[in-house]
């Protein structure tokens, strides 16, 4: 990895001797190294790490560590602004702090959820109203019966009209996700929280921001689909004819 000249006179001693022992380290291997270790590996502070990825023109380590995957060390030395790589950067590191923080064993709970239940109810506010359409349509498409409802008025008919059976999922948290939630506890309904505190669900799964609800919706549903393929491939095949309108 090759680091221009002109960055380096920008930097401090401690970014140069992170910077030469970037030099050292091949790009594999730096590909697998969070900022932790590779601050203990420099013998530089985090803080150093992220100001100098900063001062290249990154938003931060993942950032950066995504950049290096996609574009090798011509980023680096790149000095017109592509923001067609920048933005990709920025969705592939809202992808890879969206995994990182994925536990195994809360989306296999989240997906046991969504499996058992009789109806979904997919809510969120108008920030996030993307990533819970794209849930209520990937689960209708998969023979799940799943309803979003916009209208706080109407979601307070609704989640009472829900019983044990059925589960509520949230995405986004938030004031108006915690008073759904509530009332889904109240009315002993099961609770999926999507990037909310969790504090009342059954089951929380972590994200950030409507690029990693988005990414995690579609980890949800695929795990839902794995989890028994024979049956939510044939609903798939059904919804894929009726769009088309062919005979099942």
């Amino acid at each position: 990895m090759e680091i221009a000249e002109r960055v380096k006179e920008k930097m401090s001693p401690a970014m140069r001797r992170l910077a030469d022992h970037l030099e050292k380290s091949s790009e594999e291997r730096l590909l697998r190294l969070t900022v932790t270790e590779l601050s203990r590996e420099a013998k530089v502070s985090e803080a150093t790490v992220l100001r100098f990825c900063r001062l290249l023109g990154f938003k931060g380590y993942y950032d950066f560590r995504v950049t290096l995957a996609r574009e090798g060390e011509d980023c680096l030395r790149e000095e017109e602004e592509d923001f067609a790589a920048k933005l990709q950067a920025e969705y592939l590191g809202a992808f890879g702090k969206c995994r990182e923080k994925l536990s195994a064993a809360a989306l296999k709970a989240a997906i046991s959820l969504v499996r058992s239940a009789e109806r979904v109810c997919c809510f969120s506010s108008s920030q996030h109203a993307v990533a819970a359409l794209s849930l209520k349509n990937r689960l209708l498409e998969m023979g799940v019966f799943a309803v979003r409802e916009e209208d706080a008025q109407f979601r307070n008919i609704l989640i009472p009209a829900c019983g044990e059976s059925d589960l509520l999922i949230t995405l986004g948290g938030g004031t108006e996700a915690a008073r759904a939630e509530a009332l889904a506890r109240a009315n002993g309904v099961k609770i999926l929280s999507l990037g909310g505190d969790g504090k009342l669900a059954d089951c929380a799964l972590a994200a950030e921001g409507e690029l990693a609800l988005l990414f995690l919706t579609d980890i949800l549903c695929e795990g839902v689909r794995r989890a028994d393929p024979e049956r939510f491939g044939r609903a798939l095949a059904k919804s894929s004819c009726a769009l088309v309108g062919d005979k099942v």
